[in-house]
């Protein structure tokens, strides 16, 4: 049985530049003709998730509820066990 070590992926002049235009893509906001950015603004291990969608016209949060929320689910607003709908607000401040 052979052993596989995880090494570092080379740091050639071909995969620092390409990180460099990625980084680079990620610090402006999209153009008017380009697809809207979405990315997880949560923690990953939180429940309630929260989507920070960044477009040529400004940047808003999609709030998700917790999906194995007893009350939630068993609410009598919902009149039916659902995981309730994404509501959009302004993104919180991160600390």
């Amino acid at each position: 049985m052979r052993q596989q070590s995880e090494a570092a992926p080379p740091d050639t002049p071909q995969a620092r530049l390409a990180k460099g235009f990625a980084q680079a893509h990620a610090a402006v906001k999209p153009k008017w003709f380009e697809a809207a950015r979405i990315e997880l603004f949560s923690a990953p291990n939180d429940p309630k998730r929260i989507y920070r969608v960044i477009t040529a016209t400004g940047e808003y949060c999609i709030y998700l509820p917790d999906k194995g929320s007893m009350s939630l689910n068993l609410s009598a607003r919902s009149g039916h066990a659902g995981f309730g709908e994404g509501s959009a607000a302004p993104c919180p401040i991160r600390f």
